[in-house]
């Protein structure tokens, strides 16, 4: 079995609930993070994350089905994505590898983890 299997089963929920649709936890997280589109960065904060993607605030201009690249300033770590939607002052951006998203969200879950979130 691989780490990212391995983190994948830890990450999934066991049984999802008819009212949330997500096959991952998502957890609050307030860290910073840029999300580039077409050459422009936005710095954002990350509301809260999963292995699928992040919820950034605020929101980035950019409309739905847009490709973004999200990238840590300080790490200089990026991963593409897809703008998901905009509500509440913020954006849903979807990782565009599950797997990288895996890895993603559990180091930035372990650099300031709040707990899970049923939030966004």
């Amino acid at each position: 079995m691989s780490i990212v299997t391995w983190i994948r089963g830890k990450l999934s929920k066991s049984t999802p609930g008819a009212a949330d649709r997500r096959r991952n936890e998502r957890y609050s997280v307030s860290s910073g993070l840029e999300v580039i589109v077409d050459g422009a960065a936005s710095d954002c904060r990350v509301d809260n994350v999963s292995a699928g993607g992040v919820r950034v605030l605020p929101a980035v201009a950019a409309p739905v089905g847009s490709v973004v690249t999200v990238r840590d300033p300080a790490t200089g770590m990026s991963l593409d994505g897809e703008v998901l939607g905009h509500e509440g002052g913020g954006t849903r951006l979807r990782f565009a590898s599950e797997d990288a998203g895996i890895i993603v969200s559990t180091w930035m879950r372990m650099a300031g983890e709040d707990g899970p979130s049923r939030t966004a």
